[in-house]
């Protein structure tokens, strides 16, 4: 049997650059948002409302930090993965090896 060539995309590297880049940015806010996770979650203690109110507003803040730098990200992690997507094949028969 012989191989066929096969059709690889040619994907430019700052383009894997930009998209590990976004994914970074998405991975910094895991702990901020744990953190929104610890505080919507109910607990069983007694309510301090003067201490609830205070968190509620930090966490409000930092909810919006993230709504706004998710909303600022996806769009430019849509563009890279469709500039990704249209990128031309290469043949694997025009790819030579170097040893």
């Amino acid at each position: 049997m012989k191989k066929e060539p096969q059709n690889l995309k040619a994907v430019p590297y700052q383009e894997i650059l930009n998209i590990k880049n976004y994914s970074e940015q998405l991975q910094s806010w895991q702990e901020p948002l744990e953190l929104l996770n610890n505080f919507f979650t109910f607990s069983d203690d007694t309510l301090n409302k003067k201490k609830v109110i205070q968190q509620y507003y930090a966490c409000s803040h930092l909810f919006h930090s993230f709504y706004d730098e998710f909303n600022r990200l996806l769009p430019l992690e849509t563009v890279s993965i469709d500039k990704l997507i249209q990128t031309e094949k290469v043949h694997t028969n025009s790819i030579t090896k170097h040893n």
